[in-house]
């Protein structure tokens, strides 16, 4: 399983390429700052771009020496996109971005602070820009940096959108950046953050309903899965599951909902245990 992020589309307006005198990271406030180093050379930042969305937050900086750095990340500090590409289309600077497939194995990604007063957000990131972001062994380049820097606060086209779970007791948020259609009845939307593990919640393409519904692996759809990726076969560990899933809304826009689940790993046997489930997802 692939995941194809369309978050961009779905969450964020797009950064214009000129800023404005009120949102160039040379008219921000005194101690804000943009800093970045691309494949060992420190890159001279001084304009930058930072909007809020609910939960969501991108932040793009742009080089005198003609490199983008687009950041797409949620509040609780989980990235789910790094992107870095030439401001002109006939450059030889490549386009690049972080691993698709558990982000944070080869990206590391650091919310230190975000201020919603003054409506900044600080961070500190390192780690690899790869060619194929689907092919760990595919060309990279290493990037590190830090930024502070404010934020324009937009009111996002869809409130509360994601997926929240406890997974063993431990919090945490994804967003469903795949989606897919099995057996051409079922539908499923994949959440995922920058981690190893998949939440996957499956309804029927027709006809899908509100309610309750008990599942196993036997069911096609009103189930939740649970997959979790390997890096060294790079391949998806489809988890056995035991659970219940309810649907309260279900229409063009998103599917909302709860749910909890063990998940069994189908050589070792080792459970997870998936508490305090609640979706909101584009439909």
């Amino acid at each position: 399983m692939t995941k194809i992020k369309f978050i961009a589309i779905i969450l964020f307006t797009a950064l214009i390429s000129s800023c404005s005198s009120d949102d160039s990271g040379e008219n921000q406030s005194g101690d804000a700052y943009f800093k970045f180093t691309y494949d060992g050379k420190v890159q001279n930042v001084k304009t930058w771009e930072a909007l809020k969305q609910g939960d969501f937050i991108e932040v793009m900086g742009t080089s005198q020496e003609g490199i983008v750095i687009d950041f797409k990340f949620n509040v609780y500090g989980n990235l789910y996109q790094a992107l870095t590409n030439p401001t002109i289309a006939t450059s030889e600077i490549p386009w690049l971005e972080a691993s698709e497939n558990f982000t944070s194995n080869t990206f590391t990604f650091t919310l230190e602070n975000i201020n919603t007063t003054d409506k900044t957000v600080q961070v500190k990131f390192s780690g690899k820009v790869y060619d194929d972001g689907y092919d760990y062994e595919s060309d990279f380049i290493n990037v590190s940096g830090s930024f502070k820097v404010s934020y324009e606060e937009i009111t996002p086209a869809v409130e509360g959108l994601g997926t929240f779970a406890k997974l063993d007791g431990k919090d945490w948020h994804g967003l469903a950046l795949d989606s897919t259609i099995e057996n051409q009845e079922t539908k499923i939307l994949y959440a995922q953050n920058d981690g190893e593990y998949t939440i996957g919640i499956a309804f029927p393409k027709y006809g899908a309903k509100v309610g309750t519904f008990a599942f196993t692996n036997n069911n096609f759809a009103n189930r939740i899965s649970f997959q979790k990726y390997d890096p060294a076969t790079h391949e998806y560990i489809d988890y056995d599951v035991s659970g219940t899933v309810t649907y309260t809304t279900i229409n063009d826009l998103y599917v909302a909902g709860t749910f909890s689940l063990t998940a069994t790993h189908p050589l070792t046997k080792a459970k997870i245990v998936i508490s305090n489930g609640t979706f909101k997802e584009g439909n």
